[in-house]
């Protein structure tokens, strides 16, 4: 069962954040996106598809981490905070793809928040 857990959260880390990835593309989202003819290239723009597709995939995968939290029993009754978490370890993924991908940098500011909060998570997790 660990295996399956480890590979579900694998799949919404990434899931997840390759769908941020491509909304944060800089050419899809600049403009005007209050004028209707921008919407509609928007929706029909092939990023935006894999995007929310990825995005749906991520929610289905967030489903199938759950139930498989669910069915370890010491972890049964906490299954949904268990799968939140994990939501938050997605953070670390997005962070280092949207370095990679668009090339945003953290200051050290931002860097010394993250840490603050994956120590609060993982204290929270034991």
């Amino acid at each position: 069962m660990a295996l399956i857990i480890i590979f579900w959260t694998l799949v919404y880390c990434f899931s997840t954040a390759f769908s941020i990835v491509l909304m944060g593309d800089r050419n899809l989202i600049s403009g005007n996106l209050m004028n209707p003819e921008a919407i509609i290239k928007l929706l029909f723009n092939w990023k935006f598809i894999l995007a929310m597709a990825l995005a749906i995939f991520s929610r289905i995968s967030f489903i199938l981490l759950n139930n498989s939290f669910l069915k370890v029993p010491r972890l049964a009754a906490i299954s949904t905070t268990l799968t939140t978490f994990v939501t938050l370890i997605s953070i670390i993924f997005i962070v280092l793809a949207n370095s990679f991908f668009l090339h945003e940098k953290l200051n050290t500011q931002q860097m010394i928040g993250g840490i603050i909060m994956l120590v609060g998570v993982s204290l929270m997790i034991k």
